[in-house]
């Protein structure tokens, strides 16, 4: 599609995060596309105008105040006021990176409903499962799917759970974050494992010490590796103590190294010292994994991945890792024990995986897929879209 006006998308971002800002920035180097892009107070980029990726183009920023209905809940918190500029800019597309269920995405199918119905809305979900929901939950999201003509999701398990809801419209598998391959890329890392001072078979977790991550069938796993190893264990959460003191009952102390969470430029250079990065996240009644952004970061790295077959993850990684059962400790240990018993398949794999990040989950493929579902929800869209 090459139209012959400009189309104008309002953009409100779900999150603030250098991969977003790459992310929009690019989308902006397209012709014929102009970009407002609204975000909370939070943003760490103050309103104004900045330049597209290739320098040649321009978007625009705005950061608008927001409120809690109640608690912190994400999904209980709206722009107030909701100044989203809808008549002066007069949107073909209103790309809302919230999920249905929240307040954000209500006010957005609100304020179009006012002020510019042609315009197609998007929305983006990352349920994967169909959680339990009080009465307030279902009506802000029965709204909202009425509302929208399209909707991104982060799996196509996301799909599945929007026709559970009755969703009848467009849904295409789009990621919301990409990886960043001029930080994440494979770089010497023995100088900072010996500052580090770790030696033999380095494993690696990387994420939140909560639950439903699974952090506990990592260390169950560790006690039947009789090969000399360490496990790096970078991140912050509720669950640390308790799982540092499990290491001692497991008697493998000895062999974890805990670091806090790292900014995010960072933590390259810390994947690259890993010789297999382990996400052992397990399914809970509300909640399974959504994605799993490091292990895209750590396949970009060529580092081999090993996941459970929670949510999202097995369509992750494809055939570029090793999938084991979700909570299957004794699982987990044989398939490190293979891959420390097998230098050529961790090279294998972690060739597999940078391919695999380098054909669809660069933020550039991310970009691209993006405008291109953009586009079609456009060129399909009813008579009647402002121009």
């Amino acid at each position: 599609m090459n139209p012959a006006f400009p189309i104008r998308v309002l953009y409100l971002s779900g999150y603030t995060h250098p991969m977003h800002h790459r992310k929009v920035e690019l989308l902006a180097d397209a012709e014929n596309l102009e970009i407002l892009n609204i975000n909370g107070l939070d943003c760490d980029r103050k309103s104004g105008r900045y330049p597209s990726a290739d320098g040649r183009r321009s978007y625009d920023i705005i950061n608008l105040p927001t409120a809690y209905l109640l608690n912190q809940d994400v999904h209980r918190v709206f722009y107030w006021p909701p100044r989203f500029q809808l008549r002066s800019f007069r949107p073909h597309l209103i790309y809302c990176e919230h999920e249905q269920e929240s307040l954000m995405a209500l006010e957005a199918s609100i304020m179009r409903s006012l002020f510019c119905p042609g315009a197609p809305l998007i929305l983006y979900s990352w349920q994967n499962i169909l959680r339990k929901r009080n009465i307030f939950v279902r009506m802000v999201s029965d709204a909202t799917l009425r509302a929208a003509q399209h909707i991104f999701c982060a799996s196509s398990e996301g799909i599945e759970v929007l026709r559970q809801q009755g969703y009848i419209h467009g849904a295409t598998v789009v990621q919301q974050m990409g990886t960043d391959t001029s930080l994440f890329h494979p770089m010497p890392g023995h100088t900072l494992r010996a500052q580090l001072g770790l030696t033999g078979m380095v494993i690696g977790y990387i994420g939140r010490l909560a639950p439903e991550k699974g952090v506990d069938t990592l260390l169950q796993a560790a006690t039947e590796i009789s090969t000399p190893y360490q496990i790096l264990l970078i991140g912050s959460g509720s669950e640390k103590q308790r799982l540092q003191a499990l290491a001692e009952t497991y008697g493998i102390a000895q062999h974890c190294l805990w670091l806090d969470a790292l900014p995010y430029e960072q933590v390259p250079h810390y994947l690259n010292v890993l010789d297999v990065l382990v996400l052992p996240s397990r399914t809970t009644p509300n909640w399974k994994e959504q994605f799993g952004r490091v292990l895209i970061e750590a396949m970009a790295c060529k580092a081999p991945v090993v996941g459970s077959d929670s949510g999202a993850i097995p369509e992750v990684i494809g055939d570029a890792g090793c999938i084991f059962p979700e909570g299957n400790s004794r699982r987990l240990a044989e398939v490190l024990k293979l891959l420390f018993e097998q230098p050529e398949l961790r090279l294998q794999l972690g060739e597999a995986g940078f391919k695999r990040v380098q054909a669809h989950y660069t933020v550039e493929r991310l970009a691209a897929k993006t405008l291109s579902a953009w586009l079609s929800v456009v060129k399909n869209a009813p008579d009647g879209v402002a121009t």
